[in-house]
């Protein structure tokens, strides 16, 4: 086991500066090779990488930074945690920065109660497998395979004192504790079983019949055959915990900028870069020339700024920004293909942007690409006796700009159910119709979701319907209808003694219907907030005046007109529009919407409020998805087809403004413009 760490006695190679990973031409120096950052520290995450030439590192601080602790953490998923690591060869020079991802399923607690009663171990654990072979095809590149996606690692302590990992082993045996997936001896100790529940153990496998356990779960059953989870690593304190239930792990390429800042950035701004806790951490020189807006802004970032100064800037912002969205609106269709589920939490945080090695004399922001960091917390919701297909948001309540209303949290209570009829249905399922009566207050969407648990003779039973909201009945009186569901000979005669019953204390959910719409609309707040907000407006604002205008769009819908036409009449119409939506929102500097127009053409900008437009569900006519549930079972990633069409025409369109002289055909526009007002 090697633990690089800089400071450290013999490690005179890690106390240099870190150079990055920009390579210069010629024969690298030891000065240009890029290192951990001082105060940290590289270890190999399994101690069976010890003779590797290469090894895959957890990057840490073996003293605790006072906000951040031992490790870098950089997000926090529903299921697992992501910290940053790196590849370190055998001269302690970092390859490449990645990213660890690692399932920890002590956050479950947090997600919505709909989902917890439909967890369990086996759910879990394929719905990591589903993540990583989802972010695997997006971009196969950026992940590296080392078999810890499917088969879990052994559990793993980071050890401040000895500065080394530390799987943990049984002292009476000296075997190493392994993750028990033995369910048939799980259930031989009346243990809870690992397929079918959350609670997880640890177990020596060598000893068979055996073996004592420990529980690595919170709230998990004990017995006189369960250690305490302190045995787990022999009662020693100080440990920092890496993996310690042993969870499934993969392991992809870091992209170090965050989304919204490189937009930011775009616009005129700076990146303050990666920081753990209080402490900026140095990953190279191009970060570094990230985090100083100049030679980002006047120096080799840009194409062909030199020669055109801020005027230059302006159309290369936007086709960069342009580049960068069509990345994000790919991953996710290709995020959503390979799952066939939605996202369900897509905001700017959902994306990062990595940054290629230029060669010399070339522009480093045109290697810049939109990754997808987070494959979202949608979790299906099982309807075991029907085929219909519902999903929940696994996450907590929490109110966002990107979030849809309807998109909301879930609503609970208690009511009554009468049941007026109960219907066969083709293939042998039943419909049931009746009435819900409820205190609670709540308005349903047309698709919305209605789970009821009734209490009948048979026992329990879960019904899901839809309520219909054209019946005419008293104030918290619903009429429903349930999907078709397959019930055995016994519920239907249950069934049918409850009509006319009325059936109290009934637990209820109105489960909203969201599918890949939700995630257009979110994807239509980021494109609003890559290209109409600057340093001279903030995102409610511009959102706000961009649905106003998708309004206003739809109240004039014409067939025959397109929908940037349209859009143009509005704003000839009425100025207040290119001042709050004009193309001077690219950038920070100010700029009046006239001048913005004479370096963006009308009709290209036009068209691109259309196309933000069309991706709003539910506006009117124009709009992608008529509604948040307008999405082709089967093919729910086709609904982002439309607008990578439409991402793709305006970058054809906006290339063709930077590589031929757009400056002097835009000034001969202007004088054109200038001479031809007051004319007639």
């Amino acid at each position: 086991m090697v633990w690089l760490c800089a400071g450290a006695e013999g490690s005179d190679l890690l106390q240099s500066e870190c150079e990055g990973n920009v390579r210069m031409s010629g024969a690298e120096t030891r000065e240009n090779l890029e290192r951990v950052p001082e105060g940290y520290a590289a270890v190999a995450v399994q101690e069976s990488q010890e003779a590797a030439p290469l090894r895959i590192c957890v990057l840490a601080r073996p003293t605790a930074e006072a906000m951040g602790g031992h490790l870098v953490v950089l997000r926090e998923l529903i299921d697992g945690r992501v910290l940053l690591g790196c590849l370190v060869d055998a001269g302690g020079v970092v390859q490449q920065w990645l990213e660890l991802w690692i399932q920890d399923t002590s956050g479950l607690d947090q997600t919505a109660a709909g989902c917890r009663e439909s967890l369990t171990n086996s759910v879990l654990d394929g719905r990591w497998t589903s993540c990583f072979r989802a972010l695997e095809e997006i971009d196969p590149t950026s992940v590296i395979r080392t078999g810890w996606e499917t088969d879990n690692p052994l559990p793993t302590f980071l050890d401040p004192s000895s500065k080394r990992p530390m799987h943990p082993v049984d002292p009476q045996s000296g075997k190493q504790w392994q993750l028990c997936r033995d369910d048939a001896l799980l259930a031989s100790r009346k243990l809870p079983i690992y397929s079918n529940s959350l609670h997880r153990y640890l177990y020596l496998p060598e000893l068979g019949e055996q073996t004592p356990f420990v529980a690595v779960t919170a709230g998990a059953p004990s017995g006189e055959s369960v250690l305490a989870a302190t045995e787990q690593t022999g009662g020693r304190r100080g440990l920092v915990p890496l993996n310690p239930a042993a969870g499934l792990m993969f392991v992809r390429v870091h992209s170090p900028v965050a989304f919204e800042p490189f937009i930011d950035l775009l616009s005129g701004g700076s990146w303050d870069g990666v920081f753990h806790g209080r402490s900026s951490l140095d990953l190279g020189p191009t970060w570094r020339a990230l985090k100083n807006s100049d030679p980002a802004l006047t120096g080799g970032g840009w194409l062909f700024l030199g020669r055109h100064g801020r005027s230059g800037r302006m159309v290369e912002s936007f086709h960069l920004k342009l580049r960068l969205l069509a990345d994000a609106v790919s991953a996710v269709r290709d995020a959503v293909r390979v799952q066939q589920r939605p996202l369900l939490n897509i905001s700017a945080g959902s994306f990062a942007v990595r940054l290629a090695s230029p060669g010399a004399g070339l522009p480093f922001l045109w290697t810049a690409r939109a990754t997808l960091t987070d494959p979202g917390d949608a979790m299906a919701l099982p309807i075991r006796t029907s085929d219909a297909q519902y999903f929940l948001r696994a996450a907590g309540a929490g109110a966002s700009v990107y979030r849809p209303e309807s998109a909301g949290q879930p609503v609970r209570g208690r009511g009554t159910v009468r049941i007026r009829q109960v219907l066969p249905e083709v293939g042998g399922a039943t419909v049931v119709e009746g009435t819900f009566v409820t205190q609670e207050r709540f308005r349903a969407a047309r698709y919305d979701l209605i789970w009821l648990r009734l209490g009948l003779s048979c026992g329990r039973l879960d019904l899901y319907g839809q309520l219909e909201q054209e019946a005419a009945l008293a104030a918290g009186e619903w009429r429903f209808r349930t999907i078709p569901q397959r019930f055995g000979q016994d519920v239907v005669a249950a069934l049918h003694a409850a009509e006319g019953v009325p059936v109290g204390e009934t637990p209820f959910e109105i489960v909203p219907l969201l599918s890949t719409p939700c995630d257009l609309y979110s994807l239509a707040v980021l494109l609003v907030r890559s290209l109409l907000v600057n340093a001279h407006t903030t995102l409610p604002v511009a959102l706000d005046e961009m649905i106003s205008l998708a309004r206003q769009v739809a109240s004039t819908h014409e067939e025959s007109q397109a929908l940037g036409l349209r859009i143009r009449t509005l704003f000839e119409g009425d100025e207040r529009w290119g001042q709050s939506l004009g193309p001077q929102r690219l950038v920070n500097d100010e700029m009046a919407p006239a001048e913005a127009f004479d370096l963006i053409p009308a009709e290209v900008w036009f068209d691109t409020l259309g196309a933000i437009v069309r991706v709003l569900p539910g506006i009117g006519p124009d709009s992608i998805a008529k509604d948040y549930g307008d999405a082709p079972p089967g093919g729910i990633h086709k609904v982002f087809d439309r607008v990578l069409e439409d991402l793709k025409a305006l970058l054809v369109r906006t290339r063709s403004l930077i590589v031929i002289d757009w400056r002097y055909n835009r000034e001969v526009h202007a004088v054109i413009r200038s001479r031809v007002v007051g004319v007639g």
